[in-house]
C-alpha cells in the first residue's frame, strides 16, 4: 500500500505541473515566434517524444526505470526553469523541444512501476485511480495558472511554481522508488520494429486506433492553437483562461469511469464513441461564431471535452477488450497515437492557418473529428 501511495502522490504532483503549463506553452512561444514556427516547435517536440518512446525499453534495460525517471525529472525541471527565465528565441525553443520530448517519459516510467505492483484482480481499480489522479492534477493546473498569472509578471510565476512541483517526485525517485523486477530480467525489453502489418489486418484494432489518433490530433491542435486564439485574438486574460480550462477538464475526472461502466453493462463502446465524436464535432462547428464571451466559451469548451472524454474512455476500453497482454507490439502502436497525434494536429493547424483566418481553423479540426467518427462507425460492437 505504501508503494502505491508514493506512486499516486508523485503522479498528482507531476500532473498538476503538466496541467499548469500545458495550455500556455504555445502562448509563451508566440511571444518569440510566429504561429508557423510555434507549430514547427511542437512538431519537433513530438518527434523527439516518439524517438524517446521507441528507445525507452532499451534505456530501461540498460540503466533501469529509476535512473530514467530521475533523469527525465531533472531534465523537465531544468527546461521548465529555462522557459521561465530565458529571454531570447533559441534557448526558449531548445528548452521547449527538450521538455516536450521528456515529460511524457515520466508518466511512462510511473506506469511501469505501477504495473509491477498491480495484480489482475485489481487492475481495473488501480488503473481507474491512476487515470483519476492524472485528470485531477491536469484540471488543478489551470487553477494554479489563474491564481499566479498577473498582468505585470505574465506567465513566469506559473512556470516557476510548475518547476517546484517536480521536486517532491524527484526526491521520491531517489529515496522511495524501487523495482520488484531485476533489471536484467525486465519484461519491458522489446524490438523497435512494430507489427504494422498485423495491426493493419486486424480491422477492429486498426479502426479504433485511427479513431484514437483523430482524438489525439484534436487534443494537440487545441493545446497548441486554442490558447493563442483566445488570448491573443479574442483578448481573454490568463486569469480567465485558467478558470475556463479548469472547468473544461472536469469531464475527464467525473465522466470516464461511469461511461466505462455504462459501456460494459448496457450500451457497448461503439455507441458512446459515436456520440462523443458527434458532440465534439458539433462544438467545433460552433466555436468560430463565438466572440469574447466568457460564459459561452466556458460552456462550449466543456461540451467539447464531454465528447472527448467519451471518445477517450471508449477507445481505451474497446482496444483493451480486443488485445491480450502478450500483444505488446499492438499496444505500442496504440500508445504511439498520442505522439503521432501531436504531430498531425499541429501540422493540420499550421496548414489551416496558412490558408484560412484563425477562427476558420476550427472547421478544419471538425473535419478531422468527423474522420474519427467514420472510423468508429466501422467498429464491430462489443454488445
Amino acid at each position: 500500500m505504501r508503494r502505491f501511495i508514493i506512486i499516486f502522490v508523485s503522479l498528482l504532483f507531476i500532473a498538476i505541473h503538466y496541467g499548469a503549463i500545458l495550455y500556455v506553452n504555445s502562448s509563451l512561444l508566440s511571444n518569440f515566434f510566429g504561429s508557423g514556427v510555434v507549430g514547427l516547435l511542437f512538431i519537433l517536440g513530438a518527434l523527439g517524444n516518439i524517438l524517446l518512446f521507441l528507445l525507452a525499453p532499451k534505456l530501461i534495460q540498460k540503466f533501469g526505470k529509476r535512473i530514467l525517471l530521475f533523469f527525465s525529472l531533472v531534465i523537465s525541471i531544468l527546461t521548465t526553469v529555462g522557459m521561465t527565465f530565458f529571454t531570447t528565441e533559441l534557448p526558449v525553443a531548445i528548452s521547449f523541444v527538450i521538455y516536450t520530448s521528456f515529460v511524457s517519459i515520466i508518466f511512462y516510467c510511473l506506469d511501469i512501476f505501477l504495473e509491477e505492483l498491480s495484480t489482475d484482480a485489481r487492475t481495473g481499480e488501480i488503473r481507474g485511480i491512476y487515470l483519476t489522479c492524472v485528470a485531477l492534477g491536469i484540471a488543478l493546473g489551470p487553477f494554479m495558472l489563474a491564481m499566479l498569472s498577473t498582468a505585470n509578471s505574465g506567465l513566469k510565476p506559473t512556470y516557476l511554481a510548475a518547476a517546484f512541483l517536480l521536486i517532491p517526485p524527484l526526491l521520491l525517485s531517489i529515496f522511495s522508488f524501487k523495482s520488484r523486477t531485476p533489471r536484467a530480467h525486465h519484461p519491458y525489453h522489446h524490438s523497435l520494429r512494430l507489427p504494422f502489418g498485423a495491426w493493419w489486418r486486424a480491422r477492429s484494432i486498426r479502426h479504433v486506433t485511427l479513431a484514437r489518433l483523430a482524438l489525439e490530433a484534436f487534443f494537440s491542435f487545441m493545446v497548441a492553437y486554442a490558447p493563442i486564439y483566445l488570448h491573443n485574438n479574442l483578448g481573454f486574460e490568463w486569469s480567465e483562461l485558467g478558470i475556463m480550462f479548469a472547468i473544461m477538464l472536469l469531464p475527464f475526472i467525473f465522466l470516464e469511469w461511469p461511461a466505462g461502466e455504462l459501456a460494459d453493462r448496457l450500451l457497448g463502446e461503439k455507441e458512446l464513441m459515436v456520440v462523443g465524436f458527434l458532440i465534439t464535432g458539433a462544438s467545433l462547428l460552433i466555436m468560430p461564431f463565438i466572440g469574447k464571451v466568457f460564459l459561452a466559451w466556458t460552456v462550449i469548451l466543456l461540451i467539447s471535452r464531454i465528447g472527448a472524454s467519451l471518445i477517450e474512455s471508449m477507445t481505451e476500453s474497446y482496444f483493451f477488450k480486443h488485445v491480450s497482454a502478450e500483444e505488446t507490439g499492438l499496444l505500442s502502436i496504440f500508445r504511439l497515437t498520442r505522439s503521432m497525434g501531436n504531430v498531425s494536429g499541429v501540422v493540420v493547424g499550421t496548414i489551416a492557418l496558412s490558408l484560412f483566418p484563425f477562427e476558420k481553423t476550427f472547421f478544419v479540426l471538425a473535419i478531422v473529428i468527423f474522420l474519427g467518427l467514420k472510423e468508429s462507425l466501422h467498429l464491430r460492437d462489443t454488445l
